[in-house]
């Protein structure tokens, strides 16, 4: 009789369009993907507040094979109706708790193609009871389809887990561990801004395990909307909840599932993790179903959140997540302004980004540039990033520029490497690192900013204790050349008195060829604390349009050093290696080998002189040595150094290439005063 009844219901749609939906003041959104099945689902919709008693393993375990159960869940619009399953057995996993199998019996949902992500977290037991949350099932399966439930006692064990992140803060993300036999029924993400082109590269930029129990889809719109009419205000088991990832001017990011059970004002839900992120801070919203799409590997819930946050979600654990009803969490502001090519007006936008969800700061941004640029074309994009955080006044700077066929993916990967330094606890050793606000500008530019470093020009000759002139050539992008397809730039370089004369070679080379800062230090100690990071990243930062300028001496042999010098090394060695090797003497001896007096280190007698021990005879005079005269002779020349340089930037290009020439270093020309002429004899 009750298959009469689904076939019936199903023949008869086209005629009378009949609805199981009680939101019937709701505007219905079209969906031709879905078919007449959605419209023949004829099951009575639950009124009201659904309470369910929980039903534990011991209980669970005692069921026979094929003992009917109930699914509760939204099938469209806020209502909830029953679904007819089968139980079959419970199944050892390795989770650390069992997993119920089970088999989908209703006719008129496997219809409408079986089960579909977003269901998860809906409550299944026998009538009046919930012993856990549908969680995953078969993927590419055929009907009858088969799910897995997550037992309802390892839910509630989660309302009293201790994340690692209530120890570590911020949390830490452990990696998920997903067996192939059976695949989550997953979370469905939509993406509001993000073409569906766009796809593939986001999937590809966001692979990580973290994700697995996911999936995102783009959708026009997204932002939270009105409560359709009717809309429960009492959260219960079988509700469509929204959980926020980014909301936005144009990027809303917003995860859907299913309510398991309720506890007070605490909620359990999905079945299953998110990201498995431990300790969370996501917003909750209410959602409507507006109906189920069907999917070559498992359909999907099409729904969207309304009205205001109800609540958070607190915990995201691998048996489902935890929520918190009336608590609603702070978020990161994350202003973008773009600045396009064809208008003197930028453009302002204005999001929040849940924390513990900062990988989606790029896609942001590099969304927000996507959707407003509304073209896929080569160019140059300048941009100037600013984050300031809750543990300190200092606010990071970072500027960088960037020259793609596509820039959605350079600044993707950009904002990306500027986000993680802080926000990847492996990454940042130095504290904690709370984003307070972040704002990104963007500056399209239609030229192509890239220029080639080609050739050297010296100008005149280069000299000791002079300034040298060179001109750098360089090639730019065609649609940046100038009317002579060259540009020029003027480099002056002081050259030391001491530096070496003879054959040298003077280099130029682009900064971007040794991918980082040559004049930061490699060997700074790690940062202690949050500023000492800041200060670390910044002294690593450079201009894309660096260019370094090195002077080089090709001699082989240094001249001879002075004599002076010298012995002043020698003596510098020998003392450091005294202080660092050799034991002081003892007192009253002198310092020899093997700390011992030797007969050739006793002290002169008295009236010996140091020499010789004989005093000078009557009449000899000893030369007396003037202080100024010794100091002037003993004081060290300028040791002659092989290498020196200085640095130039060409503003607002990408400077790539190097090249070199070799030159004579002329030596100073030394003036030599001109002698007195000797005075006339006067007889």
């Amino acid at each position: 009789m009750k298959r009469f009844f689904v076939l019936a219901g199903i023949a008869i749609v086209i005629l009378c369009q009949m609805s199981c939906s009680s939101d019937e003041e709701q505007t219905q959104i079209e969906n031709p993907a879905i078919g007449d099945a959605t419209d023949g689902f004829i099951a009575a919709p639950i009124v009201g507040e659904v309470k369910l008693e929980s039903m534990y393993e011991d209980e669970v375990r005692r069921l026979a094979t094929k003992t009917p159960i109930e699914i509760i869940t939204a099938i469209e619009g806020t209502s909830k109706v029953i679904v007819e399953a089968e139980f079959r057995r419970v199944q050892p996993s390795r989770f650390g708790f069992p997993l119920y199998e089970c088999v989908l019996t209703d006719e008129a949902v496997t219809a409408m193609g079986g089960l579909a992500q977003g269901m998860s977290g809906s409550p299944v037991g026998t009538s009046g009871r919930v012993f856990g949350a549908l969680a995953y099932g078969e993927a590419w399966a055929e009907a009858p389809h088969r799910f897995w439930v997550t037992p309802i006692d390892a839910m509630e064990a989660t309302l009293d887990h201790i994340t690692f992140g209530e120890f570590l803060n911020p949390p830490a993300a452990p990696g998920a561990v997903v067996n192939a036999t059976y695949t989550a029924v997953k979370t469905p993400i939509t993406i509001s801004g993000v073409d569906s082109n766009r796809l593939q590269q986001l999937s590809s930029h966001l692979a990580d395990t973290r994700f697995n129990n996911v999936e995102f889809f783009s959708r026009i719109g997204g932002a939270p909307g009105a409560p359709p009419a009717n809309a429960s205000s009492i959260l219960s088991a079988g509700d469509m909840i929204g959980v926020a990832l980014v909301t936005g001017d144009i990027v809303n990011s917003i995860g859907f599932g299913t309510v398991t059970q309720v506890y007070g004002d605490q909620f359990v839900a999905f079945g299953h993790d998110m990201f498995r992120d431990g300790k969370a801070s996501l917003p909750v919203y209410r959602a409507v179903v507006d109906g189920i799409v069907p999917n070559a590997e498992i359909a999907y819930k099409s729904a969207s959140a309304y009205g205001n946050p109800i609540g958070t979600i607190t915990k995201d654990l691998r048996a489902g997540v935890v929520g918190e009803l009336g608590k609603l969490p702070s978020m990161i502001p994350v202003n973008v302004i773009y600045q396009p090519v064809n208008s003197q007006e930028p453009i302002q936008t204005q999001h929040k980004v849940a924390y513990g969800q900062e990988w989606a700061i790029p896609v942001v941004a590099a969304t927000t540039l996507d959707a407003i640029r509304s073209e896929i074309s080569a160019g140059t994009i300048e941009a100037n990033v600013a984050i300031s955080f809750k543990e300190t006044k200092n606010v990071y700077t970072e500027s960088f520029r960037t020259i793609s066929p596509d820039p959605y993916g350079a600044v993707l990967h950009n904002m990306d490497v500027i986000v993680q330094s802080f926000t990847h606890i492996l990454a940042n050793g130095a504290g904690r690192a709370t984003i307070d606000e972040i704002n990104i500008s963007l500056i399209d530019i239609p030229n192509i900013l890239h220029t080639e470093i080609t050739d050297i020009h010296v100008i005149g000759d280069v000299k000791q204790g002079e300034e040298a002139t060179f001109v750098v050539e360089m090639l730019p992008h065609w649609s940046a050349a100038g009317r002579n397809r060259k540009m020029y730039r003027e480099v002056k370089l002081q050259i030391p008195e001491n530096f070496i004369p003879g054959p040298a070679s003077i280099s130029i080379a682009a900064a971007t060829e040794y991918g980082f800062n040559p004049f930061s230090n490699p060997f700074a100690p790690s940062p202690e604390n949050l500023d000492e990071l800041i200060g670390q990243l910044r002294d690593r930062q450079f201009d894309k349009g660096l260019v370094l300028v090195t002077l080089v001496t090709l001699k082989e042999e240094p001249e001879e050093i002075d004599p002076v010098l010298e012995a002043f090394f020698e003596e510098f060695f020998e003392a450091l290696f005294a202080d660092l090797f050799d034991t002081p003497p003892e007192d009253g001896e002198l310092p020899s080998e093997n700390g011992e007096v030797t007969d050739e280190e006793v002290a002169p007698e008295d009236g010996e002189t140091p020499e010789d021990g004989e005093t000078p005879e009557d009449g000899e005079i000893i030369e007396v040595i003037d202080e100024e005269e010794l100091m002037e002779e003993l004081a060290p020349t300028p040791r002659p150094i092989p290498i020196t340089g200085t640095a130039l930037v060409v503003h607002r290009f990408i400077v790539t290439g190097d090249t070199d020439v070799e030159i004579d270093v002329l030596p100073a020309v030394v003036e030599v005063e001109p002698e007195p002429e000797a005075e006339p004899k006067v007889e």
